[in-house]
């Protein structure tokens, strides 16, 4: 196993994580529960990290990782037409009532 990517939050890693596990890439989160020891240990040390079992899907992964960021940055919030509730730019659906948003 080696490290593959460090996260900001426990969250990020697990969405991460699942995304390459959906894949069929074999990944792991470490570290969940250890930002409270931040400061006591470097960052990069207590963080959330996802692990990979194989080497050999790291270049696929990569590929994975870039899709998942361009993703999260994708587009302006958009107004949802029925209820008024603003969601992020990358979702089809409203969180709020579920309405489409296209």
């Amino acid at each position: 196993m080696f490290r593959f990517y460090i996260a900001r939050q426990r969250y990020d890693a697990y969405l991460v994580a699942d995304r390459l596990n959906q894949a069929g890439i074999r990944a792991h989160v470490f570290n969940q529960h250890a930002s409270s020891i931040v400061g006591d240990v470097p960052p990069d040390v207590a963080q959330p990290q996802v692990w990979l079992e194989r080497e050999c899907d790291r270049e696929r992964a990569e590929t994975m990782l870039r899709s998942i960021e361009a993703d999260a940055d994708a587009g302006e919030p958009r107004r949802c037409a029925a209820c008024g509730e603003e969601s992020p730019g990358n979702f089809d659906l409203c969180w709020n009532c579920g309405r489409n948003l296209g």
